[in-house]
């Protein structure tokens, strides 16, 4: 006698389900600066990779930076964490871990913010620093946009 040895379908959980609509859109209408971007669901936890543009007339214009965006179960409740995965010289992001912080973006997270959003927002970031909440000091372009534009031709 055989065995009935099918499974149900498995669905994918509601998070995934949204960062898959978020990420459907932004293939849809697609930024300029976002050159490739990729969902990856492991064990539950979702990261959304791809590289980004340096905006232009900045020490980044020209570079290809590495992302990778980190969601938390409790998102979109809680927002995600972004992390430059390619060196950069930012005042808003950490020089060793890569983690960038936008304090606009995480002090009025709002569960609509989409993945576009995000990306907008740190493409922003990369445009205009906000000086006043340094992540670390060694990484102050305003002190040497120089070191900026040259780690950009290093790495980026």
């Amino acid at each position: 006698m055989a065995s009935d040895t099918s499974f149900p379908p498995i669905v994918p959980n509601r998070q995934v389900r949204r960062l898959q609509r978020d990420l459907d859109a932004a293939v849809d209408n697609p930024l300029p600066f976002i050159r490739e971007q990729e969902l990856l669901v492991d064990d539950g936890l979702n990261v959304v990779t791809g590289i980004m543009t340096g905006p232009e007339n900045s020490p980044y214009a020209g570079g290809y930076f590495r992302f990778v965006i980190k969601f938390p179960p409790e998102y979109p409740f809680k927002p995600p964490d972004f992390f430059f995965k390619t060196p950069i010289c930012h005042p808003n992001v950490h020089s060793e871990t890569g983690i960038a912080w936008h304090d606009e973006l995480y002090y009025t997270w709002a569960p609509n913010i989409t993945l576009s959003q995000i990306f907008t927002s740190m493409h922003s970031l990369l445009a205009q620093p906000n000086y006043k909440v340094p992540l670390s000091d060694k990484n102050l372009p305003n002190k040497s946009p120089e070191k900026a534009r040259l780690w950009t031709q290093q790495y980026a």
